[in-house]
Parts: C-alpha cells; structure tokens; sequence
C-alpha cells in the first residue's frame, strides 16, 4: 500500500473516523480491501530557508501515479533551485544564494 521514491513517500489515507471522532488515517482498514476508498497522499522534507526541515503533504490525488508524478515534479523543481516551502515569504527569497536578487549584489 506504500511506496516510496528516492525521497519522500507516497501513500493512501481516508478520513473516517473511529468511535471517539478520532481520524483514522492511515490506520483505517478499508483501503486494503476497497480500492476506491481513500485518496492518495505524498510526504516530502524539504529545506527551508532557515535550514531547518519542513515537511511538505498534499493529498487528494486518484491514483498513485498522479500522486508520484506530483512528488518527482517537486523534487525536479527542488534540484533546479525552486524552494516549494509554502511558508517562505518574498525577503527570504530575496535573500537566498541562489536567487538573482542576491546574485546582483
């Protein structure tokens, strides 16, 4: 049911829901047997501009191979110099080594 690339993971989660409210995730047994059930999620760390690790989760894709190519794509913006931290604002960017604003100074 889980797969995992070079980095990251790929894997299936649903949002039922156990006697107490408590989302299930991951642990819910039905996706091993009903192959509809659930959507398909990835997980990636990623560096940020602080260098600290941030995680990056997107889930909601049909397919594994949806979800995988998203994951490859973000990992192919990453090694091209994109930072897909969705929490950096314009000054760290700015401020980044490999940003043309900080190349120009």
């Amino acid at each position: 049911m889980r797969s995992v690339t070079d980095r990251g993971r790929v894997y299936r989660r649903c949002g039922c829901r156990d006697a107490h409210r408590h989302q299930l995730g991951t642990r819910c047994p039905r996706p091993a047997t009903d192959g509809d059930h659930g959507s398909w999620t990835f997980a990636v760390d990623l560096p940020s501009p602080g260098h600290r690790r941030t995680t990056i989760r997107r889930g909601g894709f049909p397919t594994q191979d949806t979800a995988q190519a998203t994951l490859r794509r973000i990992l192919e913006g990453e090694a091209s110099g994109f930072n897909g931290d969705p929490n950096q604002t314009v000054a760290d960017y700015s401020f980044t080594p490999s940003s043309p604003q900080a190349a120009a100074k």
